[in-house]
């Protein structure tokens, strides 16, 4: 092997402190020759972090979760390559570099990428998948030739790129805009029921302008609400500082600020707190309804542009609810970095590396498009299609990150379909083709020695009924499906789903899909005659959402689905009673919506009718109505709102007659009877 070549570094951290600057390096060549030559380099300071799984590295670590990257700041962050390019993680460390610091990313020589698979791409791989070229990596390639960043090399000439000299501001100056934003908060939240949406790119100082806003107003209590306690922590820091008060990082109450998660939010009284929501893009739309609903002054924050998951959409979605049900809600932006100065070089190569300035920009109307289906080829060659791809998925779901950019091109079993017109994306649905697994991993599965990786929706299927044929045979998982805001509600989402079904009817023998479940969303599935066929017991802890699977077949497995429809109407029968209690009637209505309307036999209508002519008695045919709801659930679709949430709430779920007569706001028991007996005649007129 070559000897180390001797290069100057130095030069680029004296310019990058100068300007305030960041920048990607690359260390080109060997696993082994960079760990030696970033191992001199990071032995002359004590602020670094090394990414990798390579022992070589000095004080090397391989954190499983962002959260044990995030909230840290370093000259030098160091990501080996070799261990596995994984998109969040990658982002997440160049996150914690502070001006005047590198981001050294370890790859082979450029000219190796294109024919270069690092250990991450089984992350994208399911189970009998073999990659040997990565699409992600060969659009690296093209693209490292247009950053402003530098490399080291091992077998060529390194290359340092030095930025422009500029005259850096002052940090106080930096802070300006962040000062005077925390002012206007105040102005707006004393005394008045506001609402305040604050959006910014990263490292804008979002999180510390919250600490700072509670700071301000010191006899104010505050809660503060995120997914997980360690991304609030700058605030608590940042408030302690202005305070003058100690803070060790662990206390999640600190003089006039609490932390609280969002499904405890929820479930607390009303009080006069206001309600701070870090990140909110990290939550779903109905949940932050629901805050919002039932909190008068809150601050929701948000990362237009993340690596942890994106903005764009939330805000689109969330600002049409404000503006219809509070149009005097207002709107801040910060835009300049806290941390280091604007035009950022190491801001800008992540941006482009992963498309994190994707913009999605939609024709202004409707006109003549088309179907097609577009191949993991296409996206790399031309970076605009993949952009507008990669939007779509940010707007159409808020745990979209970057992670999903790379599943885009290296996963070899998803199929991309989508709606054009002329240049433009109006719509993606994206599927997985799953299942079709060999005997032998159908035995593992069997004999729970193993659950081969993907194949998501088969080994689901496979554990409820215990059968082999979902393993067996062919399936396609819709992962998800996105259509341009300005054209939703127009059945494109519909046509599209129909158009992907056609395409793939001769490759797969059924179709499905997992989501989290509310009664809008599974109405699509089953006006697309998709059945709901499990749902899960987990609850999302931001979203309070149960994960339901839904099927339609497409050839020779009716029994079979009609099995796995028996079996979960079986279950939840009981579970509704116990585990969904809670599960909100809108969703149990859709659950057991039927278009199916069998006839109710002449003695169950003469039970009925007796129950009518005897008022006094109405309680005690309330297991009567129970088994006509469950037998004949269609009958559920043609009753009054008051009528269908007390036949829920009550009869099937079993909820406590206080808890449900509050709920419907009826005053009495007498009136709740009364309520009862309407019910009945409802649902006798209709037989």
């Amino acid at each position: 092997m070559q000897d180390s070549k001797v290069y100057n570094i130095e030069a680029l951290f004296e310019r990058l402190t100068y300007n305030q600057h960041r920048q990607l390096v690359l260390f080109c060549g060997s696993q082994k020759w960079a760990a030696t030559e970033l191992n001199k380099l990071t032995s002359k300071t004590t602020s670094f972090l090394t990414l990798s799984k390579e022992s070589a590295f000095t004080q090397a670590q391989w954190p499983e979760h962002l959260h044990q990257i995030l909230g840290q700041e370093f000259e030098i962050a160091v990501y080996d390559g070799y261990s596995g390019i994984i998109p969040n993680k990658l982002a997440a460390l160049s996150g914690t570099v502070k001006a005047g610091g590198i981001l050294a990313l370890v790859l082979p020589e450029l000219e190796q990428l294109s024919a270069w698979c690092d250990q991450g791409v089984e992350t994208w791989q399911n189970h009998g998948q073999i990659l040997t070229i990565s699409l992600f990596l060969k659009r690296w390639q093209t693209l490292f030739s247009q950053l402003d960043i530098s490399i080291v090399s091992e077998t060529h000439d390194s290359k340092f790129t030095l930025p422009n000299i500029k005259a850096a501001d002052e940090l106080s100056h930096r802070l300006t805009e962040q000062s005077n934003t925390v002012d206007q908060l105040v102005t707006l939240l004393t005394d008045s029921q506001q609402y305040v949406l604050l959006t910014a790119d990263r490292g804008r100082g979002k999180s510390s302008a919250l600490g700072l806003l509670a700071s301000k107003m010191p006899r104010q209590s505050f809660v503060i609400c995120a997914r997980q306690y360690q991304a609030v922590k700058s605030s608590f820091k940042h408030l302690a500082k202005a305070l003058g008060i100690e803070y060790s990082g662990n206390e999640k109450t600190l003089s006039n600020l609490r932390f609280c998660p969002p499904d405890k939010l929820l479930q607390e009284s009303i009080s006069d707190e206001i309600v701070l929501v870090d990140e909110a893009a990290a939550l779903p739309v109905p949940t932050l309804i629901k805050i919002a609903e039932k909190y008068k002054r809150c601050v929701f924050t948000s990362t237009l542009v993340g690596y942890e998951g994106n903005g764009r959409g939330y805000t689109l979605r969330f600002k049409r609810y404000l503006a219809q049900y509070s149009p005097t809600y207002q709107q801040l932006t910060l835009n300049a970095p806290i941390r280091y100065e604007l035009g950022d070089p190491l801001e800008n190569s992540i941006n482009k590396l992963f498309a994190l300035d994707a913009e999605f920009k939609a024709p202004k109307q409707l006109e003549q498009f088309e179907f097609t289906h577009i191949s993991p080829e296409d996206l790399l060659q031309d970076e605009h299609l993949l952009k507008q791809a990669f939007s779509l998925l940010v707007l159409a779901h808020y745990q979209t990150s970057v992670n999903d950019l790379r599943q885009l091109l290296d996963q070899p079993n998803n199929k991309l379909f989508a709606i054009k017109q002329q240049n433009h994306l109006l719509g993606i649905c994206l599927v997985s083709i799953e299942g079709g697994l060999n005997k032998d991993s159908v035995a593992m599965i069997a004999q729970q020695n193993r659950r081969p990786k993907g194949h998501l929706l088969p080994q689901q299927l496979y554990h409820l009924l215990q059968q082999d044929t979902f393993l067996n045979h062919r399936a396609a998982r819709v992962v998800r499906i996105a259509i341009a805001p300005d054209f939703q509600s127009q059945k494109l989402g519909q046509q599209l789903l129909n158009y992907s079904e056609l395409q793939l009817q001769d490759e797969v023998d059924y179709f499905g899909s997992s989501f989290g479940c509310n009664a809008q969303l599974l109405k699509f599935w089953q006006d697309n005659n998709y059945q709901i066929v499990k749902l899960g017991f987990k609850q999302d802890k931001a979203s309070g959402e149960y994960s339901a699977i839904v099927l339609k077949s497409n050839k020779s497995l009716s029994e079979e689905m009609h099995q796995l429809r028996v079996h979960f109407s079986q279950q939840l029968t009981y579970q509704l009673l116990t585990h969904f209690k809670a599960l909100p009637d809108q969703l149990v209505a859709r659950i057991l919506y039927s278009s199916n309307k069998a006839q109710i036999n002449a003695s169950q209508k003469k039970r009925l009718s007796n129950l009518l002519e005897q008022p006094a008695h109405i309680e005690h045919g309330l297991a009567h109505i129970w088994h006509i709801a469950l037998e004949h659930p269609w009958l559920l679709c043609h009753l009054s709102t008051i009528s269908q949430r007390l036949l829920i709430r009550l009869i099937l779920q079993g909820n406590e007659k206080d808890l449900v007569r509050d709920e419907l706001g009826l005053q009495s028991k007498k009136h709740l009877n009364q309520k009862l007996l309407s019910l009945a005649a409802e649902i006798y007129a209709q037989i």
